[in-house]
């Protein structure tokens, strides 16, 4: 199942370079290379959180990211910093929750799931995104971005489909497994009973 789900993070990438491909064969200069520069970084994010997992949770993982982001960026926010109306302080307000809210999400199946399993999801951030853009700014989607969003989503659908299989499959061999071993339990309890009683019958 761990080979099934890699290949699923595998075509999702594949997914992902269909959609950007264009930006980076375009005039976007040391901007491309930067945004070739996330994926590892991200990956490195990953790995990292997967590992403390084992020892902290959730919503502690959360906060220090998030105050660690705050830190390392607050002083290049300031250096180009504009004041902002009461509209934008809450449309941030309401960026800072959601983007919270998900990153928990994203954490708390971490904990739950194999890591490999989660990776082939998290790329329908670009099909979402490009929802939203539609929706809200009319931006049409590309060519590109329809066929890129098409793979990533038969990957997910994919790999969500062969785990829903897996776990109906270890869900039935646990209940048969059960379903042998009750009948069992009794009789082997009424042995063990047995042997450690000690035979109270009067010597004839």
């Amino acid at each position: 199942m761990v080979a099934a789900r890699w290949v699923a993070a595998g075509i999702g990438f594949a997914g992902v370079l269909i959609v950007v491909g264009p930006g980076l064969a375009g005039s976007g200069g040391w901007y491309a290379l930067l945004m070739l520069a996330t994926p590892p970084v991200f990956a490195a994010s990953t790995l990292l959180t997967k590992r403390v997992i084992r020892h902290e949770g959730p919503t502690r993982i959360v906060f220090w990211q998030s105050l660690g982001v705050t830190v390392f960026t607050l002083p290049v926010a300031l250096w180009v910093w504009q004041p902002l109306s009461i509209g934008l302080w809450l449309l941030f307000l309401l960026c800072g929750v959601m983007g919270s809210l998900g990153h928990y999400c994203i954490t708390r199946s971490y904990h739950r799931i194999d890591l490999s399993a989660t990776q082939s999801a998290r790329y329908l951030d670009l099909v979402w995104a490009s929802l939203f853009g539609l929706i809200f700014f009319g931006d049409l989607p590309a060519g590109t971005t329809l066929i890129g969003g098409a793979v990533i989503l038969a990957s997910t659908l994919w790999i969500a489909q062969r785990e829903a299989r897996s776990s109906r499959q270890e869900s039935l061999s646990d209940q048969a497994g059960a379903g042998h071993a009750d009948p069992e339990k009794p009789a082997a309890d009424t042995r063990i009973c047995a042997q450690a009683t000690p035979d109270r019958r009067p010597p004839s």
